[in-house]
């Protein structure tokens, strides 16, 4: 690994644990180098932080576009709930789940404006195929057409739920069968009578 590539891996561990607060003299001293050689890879804490940001922001997307894909030929049900588990699975790796709660915290106006439209372009994608995948679902039988748009949003609130507790440590959250159940009382209440 190169030493830019290795500053820029120290760079997200110290951010997941201190935000924007990160130190330049302790990341230097993360990777064994004096703070003034940092600067001669790059210009500043705010360059360092923001090219983790878009690095960790482009991962997660690419990732769940991929995991999308994959799921499309599933039934609304087996989509939703794959995805679901990505999710929370994505999350629960590398401290990431850490690493997204200090975004808001940014306290550079620029770099955290930046990565709110970095999450908010990519944000709507993900709900453009999502309300794709539950359209399909109700034409398709398996979502009752009656269901509100507030369905929708009712899912990405539970996901939302798990990962704060996750923030928060519950391990429980994250176990499996607790994952299915959370994600099965959630279909129950959309889905079809009669069907699974």
């Amino acid at each position: 690994m190169d030493k830019k590539h290795e500053i820029l891996k120290a760079a997200f561990d110290i951010f997941c644990e201190k935000g924007y607060n990160l130190s330049v003299s302790e990341l230097a001293g993360a990777v064994k180098i004096k703070t003034p050689s940092l600067y001669s890879h790059f210009g500043s804490k705010d360059e360092i932080i923001e090219l983790v940001i878009r690095d960790e922001i482009q991962r997660y997307y690419a990732s769940l576009t991929e995991k999308m894909l994959e799921v499309k030929s599933l039934s609304c049900k087996e989509a939703m709930k794959s995805l679901f588990v990505y999710v929370i699975k994505y999350f629960s790796k590398d401290n990431r789940i850490k690493f997204w709660r200090a975004i808001p915290f940014i306290q550079n106006q620029q770099l955290k404006s930046i990565s709110t439209q970095l999450i908010v372009d990519n944000d709507r994608i993900f709900k453009q195929q999502m309300q794709i995948c539950f359209s399909k679902g109700q034409s398709n039988g398996e979502i009752r057409l009656d269901a509100s748009p507030g369905a929708l949003r009712l899912y990405l609130c539970i996901l939302q739920g798990v990962l704060d507790g996750m923030l928060l440590g519950s391990e429980e959250l994250v176990d499996r069968s607790n994952v299915d159940e959370l994600f099965e009382a959630y279909w129950d209440g959309i889905r079809v009578i009669g069907t699974n």
